[in-house]
């Protein structure tokens, strides 16, 4: 496998109070992503994932491996982590800047609380596809500053 550099900017947002679990993962994957997709493919992006954690995916943790918690780990409590894989800042700041963006994100306030935890990193990818990757990650820390 070819190596890429991309950065990841991922935010980590919350249900508004009285949004529904499904309510909130229709919005998501029917509207703002479907919405988005166009948008963010016009300025560069490479790839988004919504990772939606529903309280069925959080009962995963706390009742079938409730020992992991218990090595002073926490369960994390987003609702939906959006993550935004670009080349460089600049096609970030292009989509969030894109007017139409803009206007899509104002439809969040109905749905999404307007806080958000947000990180900007890359990932380091070691198995693919069931294939173990192998890469010379010795420049990682000297590239990443050229990307950001």
């Amino acid at each position: 496998m070819e190596r890429q550099t991309a950065l990841r900017l991922t935010a980590f947002r919350y249900k508004k109070e009285g949004i529904t679990e499904a309510q909130l993962q229709t919005y998501m994957t029917q509207v703002f992503g479907p919405r988005a997709a166009p948008i963010q493919v016009r300025h560069g992006v490479l790839k988004v994932i919504q990772y939606h954690t529903p309280s069925s995916s959080k009962k995963l943790i706390t009742e079938k491996i409730p020992w992991a918690l218990g090595r002073g780990w926490t369960l994390d409590d987003h609702d939906v982590i959006i993550s935004v894989y670009v080349p460089n800042a600049e096609t970030m700041a292009a989509i969030v800047n894109d007017p139409e963006f803009q206007e899509l994100l104002s439809g969040d306030s109905e749905i999404l609380q307007p806080t958000a935890k947000v990180t900007a990193g890359w990932d380091e990818v070691f198995v693919d596809n069931g294939q173990v990757v192998t890469m010379d990650r010795s420049n990682r820390l000297e590239e990443s500053r050229e990307t950001v």
